[in-house]
């Protein structure tokens, strides 16, 4: 799975398709567009876009990816994932993705229905209780969170952080930023993420197998 990120899962981040714990999500004043270029290692393998709106306590998000990896001229894996998202005072009102993890389709919808959060993922349907949270990458706010709903599958899974302090990270145009690191660890796999004071989110880095690497880079 990638990031709506949703995390990557072998070969899916990351999204393995993106809400602020105890805080609210302040409102945008305009749509804000964050790039990141995605690599397989050091090999480009495709896109993943985010298009954050706000107004007034709502935020609404679309994310999409893109990513094939080819090997000796054919296509050997293939990952689109589309996810529009709602958000209140921080908290999932509404979501719509789809997935087409190399020909594997999902479906997730939820909406908050009263104090809960009803999940359809079309082979199961459950309800969550309290402010319910995707891996929402593009806002730091949700590393506070104990657990995240994953877009491409709907399950509520269990996660933990842990500062990993200062660093420098590099951007898809060669650029060193200092930025503040963060390891997410769900039960499967551990998500470094990265965070400039001035330019928030800007990098992404999980296992895909094999001893290799899923590698978000922001585009600048």
């Amino acid at each position: 799975m990638f990031p709506s990120l949703i995390p990557p899962r072998r070969l899916r981040p990351a999204l393995l398709g993106a809400a602020a714990g105890l805080l609210f999500i302040a409102p945008l004043a305009a749509a804000e567009e964050l790039r990141f270029q995605v690599y397989l290692d050091e090999r480009p393998i495709g896109e993943h876009s985010f298009r954050i709106v706000g107004s007034g306590d709502t935020t609404r998000v679309t994310s999409r990816a893109s990513f094939d990896v080819d090997f000796l001229f054919i296509n050997a894996y293939s990952y689109r994932h589309s996810s529009n998202e709602t958000f209140r005072d921080g908290c999932l009102t509404a979501i719509d993705a789809t997935t087409d993890d190399n020909g594997k389709r999902y479906e997730v919808f939820g909406e908050a229905i009263g104090d809960a959060f009803r999940i359809d993922a079309g082979a199961a349907v459950a309800n969550a209780d309290g402010c319910v949270k995707t891996f929402a990458y593009w806002d730091k706010g949700f590393l506070t969170q104990r657990r995240l709903l994953n877009p491409q599958t709907g399950e509520l899974e269990s996660v933990r952080v842990q500062p990993k302090g200062r660093d420098a990270v590099a951007t898809n145009n060669g650029a060193e930023l200092p930025a503040e690191r963060f390891a997410l660890r769900t039960d499967e796999l551990t998500i470094d993420l990265w965070y400039n004071d001035d330019l928030g989110w800007v990098a992404l880095e999980s296992d895909a197998g094999k001893g290799k690497r899923i590698i978000y880079r922001r585009v600048m």
